[in-house]
């Protein structure tokens, strides 16, 4: 050949390329940008990547969002099914494509296709265009410029993520779920023979659908991949004994409320989470049975989340009980604001702990009280005066917690709330009042149970980073698996809502709480590990609370109505606590907390009144404190008097000398908090009285109004028959046997012994009630009748 004859063929070959170059260019512009616009499944996966459930496409397909990798297995029974050289050819093999068209020739009809996987990804793109020479010349352009834009690896992703399995169902991952109940990874070579020739004929063969044909080309891939040295001859044959799927298999539905979490806040189509599949399923049988038993009482919805403290990962999530529909079974009542009744105090005991403000049994009162109209009553309709705060908080004393919200600060409290992560309480504190630690707010158990887990992991990053912090601790639950904070958090001196300190003091407390029905040494029964537990009940029996707390896990449950209907007798302690302890003795509990010493220290104390010890306190004990416990104040209550030799009567400088004087140390309670400290404790020891003519003038250490209160406004109700009805007034008298004589407005109304209470009704209006003893001692209230109802 001649140099010009060479120049000429190499500028025609040099155009020709060209002009391929160009078409294929061109062809490019035409090509879909994403490939796919076809809506997916969102699907739910654990910690495991093991499926918990999926929600179908908008189009009524089951297609999961696209893969990232592919099983070795797969990719090698599809290349050796559909295209053997896809890596050598750029999206058109002309070899096969003259192989196809002989054998359609001999056969007189289309026999094989010829098409690469490449093109037949185009064609699935296309959706459904008709198999004619133009669309094949089409695809043909179109899958050579899908070699130029894509990867090898990432046509294969699309093809298996998009290829049609039979029925509705889209892709493999999909397909290996729905067909064999397993992620495409855990697939044998049989089924991944199975999945890689349905797409070939989806519409005609698939399981439960000519499954007899279905086994004969599988049968014959795996006889190929045995040729091609993918297997051995033991597992060639124990593939071919592998049954066909006879149907599709349900997906799993193991934590629907969290599926429509994440569907309903656009997380996103694929989500991977912290739960862990096993504990989920556990769960959720715990709660079907607990469903199946309180029904009957008509109580339909239950709540459960369990997390990890160390890393307040969330392991399961059960959103309600069972069912769908009429009963609520749709809300996820992890996520709705429920009302708290008593399961905030743990935070304002440890709140107050911190502040200094007690000791872990520091005295709080106990007695019949009215702030601005509220009356707070505890559970059990009765007071004792007087209450260590670890036994006010075990036994959810609510008076005590009242007393001590007032102390402390409804607003201070809010502020705390809000950094231990509960934003529900939105409102102003006025507008909570003191009935806030009582069920007057509202939280979630999604909220409630990571405050509970922060007070928890508090505890674990003290002992574990020397006595610092993450400054994390209170940053809520996690459930998203790329939020989890794979490496090591590095310890700070972080300022926390709540330190180590004033937290173990709150555990100590409320790990003296009784189980259910009562059982004496509960905490033995099934577990050595004690479990810090508080249980809350709202007004009206509506919501039933409890949370418990270990160094592996935290448990929140919610039990009630979706729709507020409250059913009487259904407490936290009744419905909740038992629900609680059964998820935690499926757990096999093995670790306690370590006490954070340095973050403790050693403080006398006051035994009877739990304050630090003045100089007048008799007995005292030193106990392991907060750090803080040096503010709290001392002993209020143990003061100096002065008695004669035998200690019978109290003297005074009115009626003898100081050589007949004894100093005695007595512990004192205010008039209204002895009254009924007494009666709860037999062994307390009133005041002597005075012996004759030594009494002192002042009245207020001699008696105290019950009821009502200084700055009380007084309601007079109206009987069923509309008569207004009288209303009972109180004083405590230090010698209740001594007579007392009322005047109201200057106008006697009548006298009391032993039992002074007074019942009558005033008029509307501002009055003046003046009530004077025996003795002469007088104490006077003014009061105001604001609505008499007339």
């Amino acid at each position: 050949m001649s140099m010009k004859r060479l120049r000429c063929w190499l500028r025609g070959l040099l155009i020709a390329l060209g002009g391929i170059v160009l078409v294929v260019w061109i062809a490019r512009l035409f090509l879909p940008d994403p490939l796919f616009h076809d809506p997916y499944s969102v699907v739910v996966f654990d910690r495991q990547h093991q499926l918990l459930g999926a929600q179908i496409a908008a189009d009524g397909q089951w297609r999961f969002p696209e893969a990232d990798s592919l099983p070795a297995k797969y990719q090698k029974a599809l290349l050796q099914f559909e295209d053997r050289y896809f890596y050598e050819h750029l999206g058109f093999n002309p070899v096969s494509a003259v192989h196809a068209l002989v054998a359609d020739i001999k056969a007189g009809k289309i026999v094989r296709g010829g098409s690469t996987l490449t093109m037949q990804l185009v064609r699935i793109s296309r959706k459904g265009k008709p198999r004619t020479l133009w669309e094949k010349m089409k695809e043909i352009l179109l899958a050579t410029a899908a070699e130029t834009k894509y990867s090898k690896k990432q046509i294969l992703q699309l093809y298996a993520s998009h290829a049609p399995f039979g029925g509705n169902v889209v892709g493999l991952e999909a397909a290996s779920w729905r067909y064999f109940g397993r992620d495409p990874f855990s697939l044998s070579w049989a089924e991944s023979a199975v999945l890689a020739v349905l797409p070939n004929t989806p519409s005609y063969i698939y399981p439960g659908k000519n499954r007899i044909l279905l086994l004969q080309k599988r049968n014959r891939l795996l006889k190929q991949l045995y040729a091609a040295g993918d297997m051995d001859s033991i597992t060639y044959r124990l593939s071919l004994l592998e049954r066909i799927p006879d149907k599709p298999h349900p997906l799993p539905d193991k934590a629907y409320h969290l599926m429509q979490y994440v569907r309903l806040h656009g997380k996103g189509s694929r989500f991977s989470t912290t739960l862990d599949g096993i504990l989920q399923e556990k769960v959720n049988r715990i709660v079907a049975e607990y469903y199946k038993k309180y029904r009957q009482n008509e109580i339909r919805n239950m709540a459960v989340v369990v997390a990890d403290p160390a890393t307040r990962e969330v392991l399961a999530y059960v959103g309600n009980a069972p069912g769908k529909g009429v009963e609520g079974h749709d809300n996820d009542m992890i996520q709705v604001p429920r009302s708290t009744g008593s399961i905030l105090k743990p935070f304002l005991y440890a709140g107050a702990i911190e502040d200094g403000q007690i000791l872990i049994n520091s005295l709080i009162p106990d007695i019949p009280s009215y702030f601005k109209n509220y009356h707070p009553q505890n559970f059990d309709q009765h007071f004792e005066g007087a209450v260590p705060a670890a036994q006010a908080l075990s036994r959810s004393r609510n008076v005590p917690a009242i007393y001590l919200l007032r102390d402390y600060g409804i607003g201070r409290f809010m502020d705390l709330m809000k950094r231990m992560g509960m934003t529900t309480f939105s409102r102003s504190a006025d507008h909570y009042g003191l009935s806030l630690i009582l069920g007057g707010g509202e939280a979630t158990l999604w909220q409630l149970t990571g405050a509970y887990a922060g007070m928890a992991q508090t505890l674990l990053h003290y002992d574990r980073l020397y006595g610092k912090y993450t400054g994390h601790e209170y940053d809520g639950l996690v459930v998203e698996e790329e939020k989890v904070k794979k490496e090591k958090e590095p310890a700070v001196s972080a300022t926390l809502p709540l330190d180590a300190g004033a937290v173990w003091e709150t555990y100590h407390a409320l790990y003296q709480v009784h189980r259910p029905e009562m059982e004496e040494g509960w905490e033995y029964f099934s577990s050595t590990v004690p479990v810090a537990w508080k249980t809350g009940t709202s007004f009206g029996y509506k919501d039933a609370w409890a949370i418990g707390s270990t160094p592996e896990y935290v448990v929140g449950v919610w039990v009630g109505n979706a729709d507020g209907e409250g059913r009487t007798g259904m407490t936290g302690s009744t419905y909740a606590a038992p629900l609680m302890f059964e998820i935690f003795e499926s757990l096999h509990l093995k670790k306690r907390f370590v006490r954070p010493e340095d973050d403790l220290k050693k403080v006398v104390v006051c035994r009877e009144s739990g304050y630090r010890a003045s100089r007048f306190c008799p007995e005292t004990d030193t106990i392991l404190s907060f750090v803080h416990g040096d503010r709290v104040k001392v002993c209020p209550y143990h003061q100096l008097i002065f008695t004669d030799s035998s200690e019978r009567y109290r003297l005074s400088q009115r009626c003898a000398s100081v050589n007949e004087m004894k100093k005695v140390s007595w512990f004192v309670l205010p008039p209204v908090q002895e009254w009924y400290y007494r009666k709860a404790h037999p062994s307390y020891k009133m005041l002597p009285p005075y012996k004759p003519g030594c009494a002192p003038t002042d009245a207020q250490q001699v008696m105290s109004f019950v009821y009502p209160r200084p700055g009380t406004k007084v309601f007079v109700p109206r009987g069923p028959d509309g008569h207004r009805e009288k209303v009972v007034f109180e004083i405590h008298h230090q010698n209740p046997d001594l007579k007392l004589y009322w005047n109201l407005d200057r106008q006697y109304i009548g006298m009391t012994q032993h039992d002074h209470k007074l019942a009558f009704i005033p008029d509307k209006g501002k009055h003046t009630l003046t009530v004077v003893d025996q003795n002469g001692n007088s104490r006077t209230l003014r009061f105001e009748v604001v609505d008499a109802q007339y």
